[in-house]
């Protein structure tokens, strides 16, 4: 090497350089647009799936722990999750305290359409819950009650990904099932 100085100049200059141009590594700040990909129907309609499964299995006399991660949904559906917990409670209670009581469910999702605008996506879903009941009088039932609800998820952006932000019935009103607490 002829000009070890001059080399090592334009080394330490050109790390100057190149660093200046790399991503900032951590969270993004809160309010930050930066560019999240898109999502695929199939990555949304996932999330929504487990998110109704979890919900339905808070109404079964021993509910299993949520199967959807706190990184998947926003702070706004984890309290709202939280209050409806203990309405479900308190009707789980009153139906159990006259011999009636939702031993297993199943639960099917389908996906009618995916809207994504910039930091929102929102996805029109149908839900079919059929759920098996147990009474005091009468034992286990092997004929499931069931319902079909039309619903709409909202997600948001976010430096985790795509996060579930609420689930609402697209229509009011009528009998409600006991996990679906309005309001």
């Amino acid at each position: 090497m002829k000009h070890p100085r001059t080399l090592a100049a334009v080394a330490v200059l050109l790390g100057f350089a190149l660093s200046a141009c790399q991503a900032a590594v951590g969270p993004l700040p809160a309010g930050s647009t930066s560019p999240v990909p898109s999502p695929s129907s199939s990555e949304l309609a996932a999330i929504v799936q487990t998110a109704v499964g979890d919900r339905n299995g808070t109404v079964l006399d021993n509910p299993p722990a949520p199967s959807l991660s706190d990184r998947q949904t926003t702070a706004a559906y984890l309290a709202k999750r939280e209050r409806d917990l203990a309405v479900v409670a308190a009707s789980k209670a009153r139906f159990k305290s006259v011999g009636f009581w939702y031993t297993s469910f199943t639960t099917k999702v389908t996906v009618e359409s995916v809207e994504v605008t910039g930091s929102k996506a929102v996805v029109r879903f149908k839900e079919l819950t059929e759920e098996y009941l147990f009474t005091t009088a009468n034992g286990p039932s092997s004929v499931p009650s069931g319902y079909s609800l039309p619903q709409t998820a909202t997600f948001r952006s976010s430096a985790d990904g795509w996060q579930l932000d609420s689930i609402n019935p697209s229509e009011h009103g009528g009998g409600m099932p006991m996990s679906i607490v309005e309001g």
